[in-house]
Parts: structure tokens; C-alpha cells; sequence
């Protein structure tokens, strides 16, 4: 399929995006969060990742611990101390069948892309991701994150804001699938100064309404959310 592809170096950020066949450009963000892919606590260098596809059935159509990707219990599993929490608004969860099950009227729309399991906040059009130290409940930064979405169908209007603190270090808006596959992958890395300590996800419409679509004539653009892609988490 055809598609479009950005690589925008700005001064002292590298926004990379893509449409319609998204793998290499995923892999370059990856290159760019670092080549070692991290499955264990206690590192500084290398990248994390998380696809819902370790979601066990017993948690599909369930809302998630807030801190399912990073429990910080004694004995918890350390394959899912990944760094990553949720602040708390909406209803955080995962699905085998795209949201069936929440929004019949939609879901046609969605694809998982990896594996067949996808996420989203089916509650809230706007929701905070906090970045911990991996395996511990301690504010962390991240120099880079990116996430695929699916059916993205409006310029400017679903989003992902970095924030260093309480201070914005910029928003970025998510392109618009192609005619090739309902996939849009935005990931930005800080090259600089500036660390990410939290990310604001904002789209269109919220899945829980039960509404259409807008490429069915509904009233706002429904997304869902696969790989998340980031870089090690580290006390600032």
C-alpha cells in the first residue's frame, strides 16, 4: 500500500511517523530508543515495550490495575514491571475482539496489531500514562515514547502531549490512517534536556458512548491503542 512516512528532526526532538505500512518506521523509533529490548528490572539503557497480548483472559473486558504494567508488590511478576502506570480517570481495558463487546457499532473499525488483543481507555477521551522506575513505585522519565493506533480517521485531532513535570514539552497529533490498513504509528524522542515524566492521550470520542464510527456517519473518531514503545525508565 502506499503511504506516508515522516522522520521531522526539530531542535532537540525527532518525531517519527507513519501510515498505512508502519514496521520500519516503528523499528528506526526503536533504533532511536535504544536496540536492547529490556525484560528485567534494574536498567538504565534500552527500550521497553508493551503489547496486551500478556493479558491474561481473566483480565479481558475487565478494567486493568492502574499499575498492571508496573507492580511494585513484593513477588510480583517482573516480566510486567515495566515502568509504565495510569493516572486514574476512566475505565482502562483490554480486547480479544475489538471492543465488541463495549461498542458492537464500532468495532469493524479496529484491528490489533500485533497479536489480537487491543487497548483503550473506553471511558475517557482524555487520560494521563505516569512513567515509574521499572518494578518500583518512583517517579521516572522516559527520553522517547510511541504508540500504534488504530483507525485514526481525522488530521489534529487525536493526540499524545509530553510533559516534563507540569510543564508541556509539546503535543503531537496522531496522521490519519491510509486506504492501506487502519494503522497510524506516532512516536517522539527528546534528544535534549527535556525528559518525559508523563503522557496525555487525547482522541475524538469514547468508546462506552456506543456510538457509530465517524467513517459510518457517527459523531466523533473512535480509536484503540496497540504496541506502546518507550525508553527505559529512569529516576531523574
Amino acid at each position: 500500500s502506499c503511504h506516508k512516512e515522516k522522520s521531522i528532526p526539530l531542535k532537540d526532538v525527532t518525531v517519527i511517523q507513519a501510515t498505512g505500512s508502519i514496521q520500519n518506521k516503528m523499528d528506526e523509533f526503536r533504533h532511536l530508543l535504544g536496540d536492547q529490548l529490556n525484560t528485567t528490572t534494574g536498567l538504565t539503557v534500552g527500550r521497553r515495550e508493551i503489547n496486551w497480548d500478556g493479558v491474561p483472559d481473566s483480565l479481558v473486558g475487565k478494567d486493568l490495575p492502574l499499575d498492571f504494567f508496573n507492580p511494585s508488590s513484593p513477588g510480583a511478576p517482573q516480566a510486567r514491571q515495566r515502568g509504565l502506570t495510569y493516572a486514574a480517570a476512566g475505565h482502562f481495558q483490554v480486547s480479544s475482539n475489538n471492543f465488541r463487546d463495549v461498542n458492537s457499532n464500532a468495532a469493524g473499525q479496529f484491528q490489533a496489531f500485533s497479536g489480537d488483543k487491543v487497548f483503550a481507555n473506553i471511558s475517557s477521551n482524555a487520560w494521563e500514562i505516569e512513567v515509574q522506575k521499572a518494578g518500583e513505585n518512583i517517579a521516572a522519565s522516559t527520553r522517547g515514547f510511541g504508540v500504534v493506533f488504530s483507525d485514526v480517521d481525522l488530521p489534529n485531532s487525536t493526540s499524545l502531549e509530553f510533559f516534563n513535570g507540569d510543564k508541556s514539552i509539546g503535543k503531537y497529533f496522531v496522521p490519519p490512517h491510509d486506504a492501506g490498513s487502519s494503522f497510524s504509528f506516532l512516536g517522539v524522542y527528546f534528544n535534549g534536556a527535556e525528559r518525559i515524566t508523563h503522557i496525555r492521550v487525547q482522541h475524538d470520542g469514547v468508546l462506552a458512548d456506543g456510538q457509530k464510527d465517524i467513517s459510518d456517519k457517527g459523531p466523533s473518531d473512535l480509536v484503540v491503542l496497540d504496541d506502546f514503545l518507550y525508553s527505559e525508565p529512569v529516576v531523574n
